[in-house]
């Protein structure tokens, strides 16, 4: 007897277990089936409800919350129970302690802090009740900053165990201890960019670093000092002599420069280039793109060449001399844009000037920058105007383009100084030379665009004239410069006034491609001699 109930009793649990896993696998069929059968589809939802509705009393505290979960549709139901199974979550809800989140300095803490706020958020996204609940409710002040001061939490914890070691600057501990946690990710994410940086930092030696390092390193640092200015004081300290802020804002043009050198080197000693296949680089430093650097030989003996670009559409050959020495790129300047040119190249004899050698090169050129303004010729009298080519300092709203143009408005030679050097006003220095200023410093580039050095700005007592007079000494001439000229179509102005003629010789006009003096802008002009020999009129 006592056997058979046991039998039984063992057929009876297996049974319940096997209906209890059907109906586990069959679960979804089970719900499909109980609502299309409405009247088993609303016992089955009035159990849901019931169900749900003791879970979120169980839970929460605030009638209102559990309200508006209530109303959630079943799928968003399901989905906010699931975020209310973390025990943290509930109690944050509950009790609503949001400066103990802010001020809490513990790792593991605010590890799960931040987690509490990532549930907050996607149950936030539940309804827009939900959302204006936490908002309005939960945390009822500034919830956007909060929210991401817990989430950065575990980020700042770390940055400020780790950030004296990465940054090992003088008094920067107690400097770190005074900054917002904003300013610490913000640091943190510039020295995560520069591994580079953080090596310099510890050793704070840097012999050892190539051109293009140092100029990261600068970067980085300088970008730093930004975002504090008492640790700008204490990175400054650190680096005595090297004026970081400078290196930040001049250093790629160096860097850029030395990459050019590599590549004309690399390229150069690929051939056996002589006077009669000498190596040709159109625009080699990237910045004069109506020259080209020419070298050849390798032996010490110093030539004298004569260059002469032949003249186009009326003007006569450009033309001048300089001794080349082996391994120099030696300049050929004062192309037209967008043609062929033809040079004839001389070797000459030094002291009689007698012709050596002769090789007649053709050169192309790109069109001028389309940002350059267009000229016009209005008077141009051949015989009186100063022999040389109008100097034009060019800017734009960030940058600035000097170029030089002939007595008929062909522009033949262009200085991108770049959006580093922002607005420039150049000036001929010696041959071959020219002096670039911007509103601080002062720079030396060759004709070839090749930056010499930065010597630093003299005090000035400028304003800005619209109107400058320039005395030409050889033909006893007035230049007059006009930068800004108002009207239907902005222009400025380039007229040479001849002193015995008593007469107006030239006249270019100069229109703007915008309306605005901001956006472009002649900050000032004169007349050069391009290279070392003239220009015809």
């Amino acid at each position: 007897m006592i056997k058979r109930e046991k039998i039984l009793t063992l057929l009876i649990s297996v049974i319940i277990i096997i209906v209890s896993i059907g109906f586990i696998l069959n679960r979804k069929k089970l719900e499909t089936k109980l609502e299309t059968n409405q009247i088993l589809s609303n016992i089955y939802k009035k159990n849901e409800k019931k169900k749900n509705e003791k879970i979120f009393s169980t839970k929460l505290k605030d009638n209102r919350l559990k309200i508006i979960l209530e109303e959630l549709s079943p799928d968003k139901t399901a989905i906010a129970i699931l975020i209310l199974n973390d025990k943290e979550l509930v109690n944050f809800i509950n009790n609503g302690d949001i400066n103990s989140y802010i001020e809490n300095k513990d790792y593991d803490k605010a590890i799960k802090n931040a987690k509490v706020i990532k549930n907050i958020e996607e149950l936030s996204l539940l309804s827009p009740e939900l959302g204006k609940y936490f908002r309005e409710n939960l945390i009822k002040n500034n919830f956007d900053t909060f929210i991401k001061i817990i989430e950065n939490r575990p980020e700042v914890i770390k940055i400020k165990s780790r950030i004296t070691k990465l940054l090992p600057v003088k008094n920067s501990e107690v400097t770190f201890k005074e900054l917002s946690e904003a300013k610490l990710i913000q640091i943190s994410e510039i020295l995560s960019k520069s591994p580079l940086t953080i090596e310099f930092a510890e050793k704070k030696d840097l012999k050892k670093y190539n051109l293009e390092e140092v100029v990261e390193i600068s970067k980085t640092l300088y970008s730093i000092g930004l975002v504090s200015p008492l640790l700008a004081i204490e990175i400054g300290d650190m680096l005595k002599g090297l004026d970081i802020r400078k290196a930040s804002l001049y250093g790629d043009l160096y860097v850029k420069d030395e990459k050019f050198e590599k590549q004309i080197k690399k390229e150069y000693e690929k051939g056996n280039f002589t006077f009669d296949n000498p190596f040709l680089k159109y625009n080699p430093y990237g910045r004069t793109p109506l020259a080209y650097g020419m070298k050849y030989g390798k032996n010490e003996k110093v030539d004298l060449l004569r260059v002469t670009v032949l003249g186009m559409g009326g003007m006569p050959n450009f033309v001048y001399e300089k001794k080349y020495f082996p391994g120099e790129l030696f300049p050929i300047v004062g192309l037209y844009p967008k043609v062929e040119n033809t040079i004839l190249l001389e070797e000459l004899e030094p002291t009689s000037k007698k012709i050596l050698k002769t090789k007649k090169i053709k050169l192309k050129t790109d069109s001028v920058d389309d940002r350059l303004p267009s000229i016009y010729i209005e008077k141009r009298i051949v015989n009186s105007i100063q022999p040389g080519f109008n100097l034009v300092s060019y800017n734009l709203e960030k940058e600035g383009i000097p170029f030089a143009f002939d007595s008929m408005g062909n522009i033949r030679y262009i200085l991108k100084t770049g959006k580093e050097m922002r607005k420039v006003r150049v000036e001929k220095q010696d041959y071959g030379v020219w002096e670039v200023k911007n509103d601080e410093d002062e720079f030396q580039l060759n004709i070839l665009g090749k930056i010499l050095g930065r010597i630093g700005k003299e005090e000035e007592d400028l304003i800005a004239q619209n109107k400058k007079t320039k005395y030409l000494v050889r033909n006893n001439n007035i230049l007059t410069v006009v930068s800004y000229i108002s009207g239907a179509y902005p222009s400025a102005l380039f007229s040479e006034y001849g002193l015995d003629s008593k007469d107006e010789i030239f006249k270019a006009i100069i229109f703007y491609d915008k309306d605005s003096a901001k956006e472009n802008l002649i900050e000032d002009g004169e007349r050069v001699i391009l290279y070392e020999g003239d220009s015809e009129n």
